[in-house]
């Protein structure tokens, strides 16, 4: 098994050679979430499995929302779930975008905050 160094070592590789794969213009040029997550580095992230959590939750904490897919691939949980999780909460704990109700529709930023404070 891999010791921590090692998954760091290989995720910080990963993600160095997403992020250049993700410059292709092609890739930029599109809006579809899925264009972004839908290549070999990403796939090799989520592949390193739950060792890989937290340094992909600091990513999604630096604002590298397109990492939101791979925090919760790794975790077995989709998205409905962290919702779930949020509205257990006393309304008064909840995130402010979440005070009252939790809108149907996420804006990635409020994804990542629901994903940090339930995958922590």
């Amino acid at each position: 098994m891999a010791g921590p160094t090692d998954v760091r070592e290989e995720f910080d590789r990963l993600f160095a050679e997403w992020e250049e794969r993700i410059r292709d213009p092609k890739i930029q040029a599109s809006s579809r979430p899925k264009d972004y997550v839908e290549v070999e580095q990403y796939r090799a992230i989520v592949d390193l499995g739950k060792d890989a959590l937290p340094l992909v939750l600091e990513k999604i904490a630096d604002g590298v929302f397109l990492m939101n897919q791979a925090a919760l691939e790794i975790s077995g949980m989709d998205e409905e779930e962290i919702v779930a999780r949020e509205r257990k909460l006393p309304q008064k704990d909840r995130t402010g975008f979440a005070a009252e109700d939790i809108p149907r529709f996420l804006s990635e930023q409020q994804k990542s905050e629901l994903i940090i404070r339930h995958l922590k």
